[in-house]
């Protein structure tokens, strides 16, 4: 059979894999108009680059003449690794175990959807995969939380081959590399994972939408694109919350009229008609507080990193007016220490020499009171807002603060004790700003999930 031929009879059986899946799983019919057909010879299976799923001939006809719903999966299989933007994703230290992650978090939501032309009877290994994940409390897989939990265990080093040719599907081959492209590359990829994001968004919808139906069939899929997609925004759009206007000592050049300039230094020589303001109003941070929740297994590791990813984004996104005042709180159930930083030298020292303080349980109570003092002592100017980075377990406050307040949930700041408890994402009141960070490093130039 010549390649004109291959080409022509795998997109055809795509094309009828494609019906099949939109006939089962209505909700996606947008996601799955966004991956077109290309044949690949030098690929083992099936593989996606997020504008094209490749096959490869002889893969694809023998799965389909022996049982199509391997085909059914590794199509569906390659369409989640976009909508969950695992191929936009910064991998871990491990590259092996990285796509391990990503390929066991997309097979497990397969192996939820309770849909004929995906059934498959579980392998004992995967039962055996599934179980240990839930034996450490991760109800809700993502890779990095896969990855800190698979990495170094014994588990993971018994099976590591096993585990590999059990889950691992598709090819990763054609997955960006950011820092191996140039610009132009970088912004079609740009573009590609732009679409997926309003292809997610759509898929979360239409399955909300559905939601008494859908929601049975793939609970755990929609959890996932809540998860990933949440409501997109860049960190320094997140403390863009936190800013106020006010009148800076600056060359105002946006409302100077170079025409009444000009006009004047024409009449009259050396004496302009106008000249430009010197001061603008400009929106920014003054007073910031950040209260890490230092309650009982927590380490200092994490945090330190956190902190410094954090005042990297805040001195690089200048954010702050000149005169900056951010108070680093640790607190349990009281205010364990209160440090006042005015500069980001001082901040930089604070997260390098960060040690915890605390081990008690959790009340939030504690830091709104600490922030009505503040206010009642005149001590400092009204605070902008507030962040506070911890896990959602503890006793809220029943009524809002004066300032915004943002919950910062994070499920790595107990890693290094073995925990793998997930944040308490639904418990932080409604008034809140709550924002999930799967990853310390993640923050930067990534997309969070923000409520």
């Amino acid at each position: 059979m010549d390649t004109p031929s291959h080409t022509a009879l795998g997109r055809e059986i795509l094309s009828t894999v494609r019906s099949d899946l939109y006939l089962s799983l209505r909700f996606l019919d947008a996601a799955l108009s966004g991956l077109t057909f290309e044949m690949s010879p030098l690929i083992p299976s099936s593989a996606t680059d997020g504008e094209r799923l490749y096959f490869q001939p002889h893969y694809l006809f023998r799965s389909y003449d022996e049982n199509p719903v391997l085909v059914n999966r590794a199509f569906l299989h390659n369409l989640l690794h976009c909508l969950f933007s695992h191929l936009y994703l910064e991998p871990a230290r491990n590259r092996e175990l990285w796509d391990l992650c990503c390929d066991i978090c997309t097979e497990s939501i397969l192996d939820s959807l309770d849909v004929p032309c995906l059934r498959k009877i579980p392998s004992s290994l995967r039962e055996e995969t599934y179980r240990f994940i839930q034996d450490n409390q991760i109800t809700l897989l993502t890779p990095g939380r896969l990855c800190r939990l698979l990495e170094g265990s014994v588990f993971y080093q018994r099976n590591m081959l096993l585990l590999e040719q059990e889950f691992c599907i598709d090819s990763h081959v054609f997955w960006p590399r950011s820092r191996e492209d140039g610009p132009q590359k970088q912004e079609q990829q740009k573009r590609v994972q732009e679409k997926w994001q309003e292809l997610g968004d759509k898929t979360r919808t239409s399955m909300e939408t559905f939601e008494r139906r859908a929601g049975t069939e793939a609970g755990s899929l929609l959890r996932t694109l809540k998860l990933s997609r949440g409501n997109p925004m860049k960190y320094d759009g997140f403390l863009r919350r936190f800013a106020a206007w006010q009148d800076c000592l600056r060359i105002n050049d946006e409302e100077f009229d170079t025409a009444y300039y000009t006009l004047g230094m024409d009449l009259y020589g050396s004496i302009p008609l106008i000249e430009p303001l010197e001061y603008k109003e400009e929106k920014k941070i003054r007073s910031l507080v950040i209260a890490i929740d230092t309650s009982g297994s927590v380490r200092g590791t994490p945090v330190r990193r956190f902190l410094s990813e954090t005042m990297a984004i805040l001195g690089n996104s200048k954010r702050f007016f000149t005169h900056m005042k951010i108070r680093l709180l640790q607190f349990d159930t009281v205010i364990q220490e209160e440090l006042l930083i005015t500069s980001f030298d001082e901040f930089a020292a604070q997260a390098d020499a960060f040690a915890i303080r605390g081990g008690g349980g959790t009340d939030y109570r504690c830091v709104f009171r600490y922030l009505d003092s503040l206010r009642e002592s005149k001590v400092q100017e009204a605070v902008q807002g507030i962040m506070i980075l911890t896990d959602g377990y503890g006793t809220f406050p029943a009524a809002p603060p004066a300032c915004p307040a943002a919950f910062l949930l994070a499920d790595f700041l107990k890693e290094d004790c073995g925990s793998a408890r997930e944040p308490a994402f639904d418990s932080v009141p409604d008034w809140a700003i709550r924002l999930r960070i799967d990853e310390p490093e993640s923050i930067i130039g990534k997309e969070l999930s923000i409520t």
